[in-house]
């Protein structure tokens, strides 16, 4: 299960109204900003904030600072509170800090935490076309690791039809497909997805994949040594790798499948 980029923080701070910020969100933007330069440093800025009775903001900046510095297991309650202070406020950066704590709960692997933190946030208010297909995606990634591929295939679908120009929704669905032996549907996503992200590995990967389980050996092989070109020393081009070194005995198709 691998971890998407969380949603950045700045955006998610309300647009200005003509009116000037109040003193929590000056504060509140300087802790995001604090956390990106030094996590640690963010940590300790955001947790003497909370310990102040920072409120809402406070523990959004405290979870965002966990969760950069990888201490995701710490981020979730924060995070999480976060969103029920920010629901109780009636600030639309509820949906987005139950986001958070999803993209927290799959970084370790808690699935039913972040699926039920993913549909709390698709519930929670309006947010644009691409957050929404953000979280289709997390709970495809979720609904995947929890064995429910059918799930996660609305799930996708649901994010290509939010987001058509989003590479990474046509890969995942691409990756699902194949899994799932829907070899011809498999090649029309990674088909779209390839010409929106034309220098990502994980597609070149992907694509190598296709290829394989479709019984091309030479059209994998060339896909895979793109995976190298393109970023040698990317999990990606490992992988790669090893499926070159493993088409000397088999040509079996790769069993993890994982592009991302």
């Amino acid at each position: 299960m691998i971890l998407l980029p969380l949603f950045l923080f700045q955006s998610a701070v309300p647009a200005s109204d003509g009116s000037l910020p109040t003193i929590d969100e000056v504060q509140f933007s300087e802790c995001i900003k604090q956390a990106e330069i030094d996590a640690p440093s963010g940590v300790a800025q955001a947790s003497e904030w909370t310990r102040k009775d920072g409120g809402y903001l406070a523990r959004a900046c405290h979870g965002y600072a966990l969760a950069t510095d990888f201490k995701f297991d710490l981020a979730i309650p924060l995070l999480s509170e976060a969103a029920l202070g920010a629901e109780a406020k009636k600030d639309g950066r509820a949906a987005r800090f139950w986001a958070q704590a999803g993209n927290a709960a799959i970084a370790i692997g808690e699935l039913d935490v972040a699926l039920n933190a993913l549909d709390k946030a698709r519930a929670t208010a309006p947010l644009s076309p691409s957050e929404r297909a953000d979280i289709e995606i997390d709970r495809a990634r979720t609904l995947v690791g929890l064995n429910r591929n059918r799930e996660a295939e609305a799930a996708l679908t649901a994010a290509r039809g939010l987001a058509p120009e989003n590479g990474i929704a046509w890969l995942l669905s691409a990756t699902l497909a194949r899994r799932e032996n829907k070899l011809p549907d498999a090649l029309a996503f990674i088909q779209t997805a390839a010409p929106l992200s034309p220098r990502d590995p994980a597609v070149a990967l992907e694509v190598g994949n296709i290829a394989i389980a479709a019984g091309d050996e030479t059209s994998a092989r060339k896909q895979w040594e793109q995976v190298i070109a393109i970023a040698p020393k990317s999990r990606q081009a490992d992988s790669a790798r090893a499926q070159l070194a493993a088409l000397g005995s088999s040509t079996a198709p790769p069993k993890d499948g994982q592009s991302r």
